[in-house]
């Protein structure tokens, strides 16, 4: 989500286009309740009673199927993950969109990165004591 951000403040894509890849990008999500009836975490009785309860709460799905003992944090955790890893990538769907070629992608994450690392300390300046100085001089007499 961020790439998009960084881009648009590139200048290198519209808010408007950024917004549309990451539309894409949450609709290319597994929903979590398929995911765990496909990995036997929870039957679709479980699955369609967290739905009925969201519909009333608007609370998340995880966390309600937690709240009702269907899943734990743990399996919450993992297909998390696996719901990540499915997804189609948003350089994959910027390059899909047409939006910025191969080349250009690059470019800006290289730019992105070079933004984001920290000035090397060489480049600041400091001014330490000399030996013998007059604060030193002063001092003594």
């Amino acid at each position: 989500m961020r790439l998009c951000f960084d881009l648009v403040e590139g200048g290198y894509i519209t808010a408007a286009q950024a917004l549309a890849v990451l539309d894409r990008h949450l609709a290319s999500r597994t929903p979590i309740g398929q995911l765990a009836v496909e990995n036997e975490l929870m039957t679709m009785s479980q699955v369609f009673d967290v739905l009925a309860q969201q519909t009333i709460s608007h609370r998340p799905f995880g966390e309600l199927a937690i709240e009702l003992g269907y899943l734990d944090r743990l399996n919450l955790g993992r297909l998390l993950l696996i719901q990540i890893e499915s997804s189609k990538p948003l350089i994959t769907l910027i390059l899909d969109a047409g939006l910025l070629t191969q080349i250009e992608l690059e470019n800006a994450v290289h730019e992105r990165k070079l933004k984001r690392s920290p000035q090397p300390d060489h480049q600041r300046a400091e001014v330490l004591p000399m030996a013998g100085s007059d604060s030193q001089a002063s001092a003594g007499t």
